[in-house]
């Protein structure tokens, strides 16, 4: 009977450290989809030419993959700067996701 109670404890536990940050996760999906938008409507507008848009996503990408790196380091997770390099990994895969699409929408200066 103890290490059933034991093994309940440890899953509430498990159970309430996954429910998300609301006050941290509703802004930051709010600053990712104005990100991405924002990247695909100035690519509509023909403010940068694909190339422009390629690097910025592979640029944006490499340093999404360092910054979630960083984050998830033992000393580091958990901690204000682990989380601030989490907010910084999604921010910089929403460019990279807004330079994608961008491609799709982006129209020469001379159509516009």
């Amino acid at each position: 009977m103890f290490i059933w109670s034991v093994a309940a404890e440890g899953v509430t536990k498990l159970a309430s450290a996954a429910v998300p940050k609301l006050p941290i996760v509703v802004p930051l999906i709010a600053a990712c989809v104005l990100i991405a938008g924002s990247i695909s409507f100035f690519a509509y507008r023909g403010k940068l030419h694909i190339p422009g848009y390629a690097g910025i996503a592979a640029l944006g990408f490499v340093l999404s993959l360092i910054f979630g790196r960083l984050a998830g380091a033992r000393s580091i997770a958990g901690t204000p700067v682990g989380v601030l390099f989490s907010i910084l990994c999604f921010l910089l895969l929403s460019v990279v996701i807004g330079s994608i699409v961008a491609l799709f929408f982006y129209r020469h200066p001379s159509e516009v």
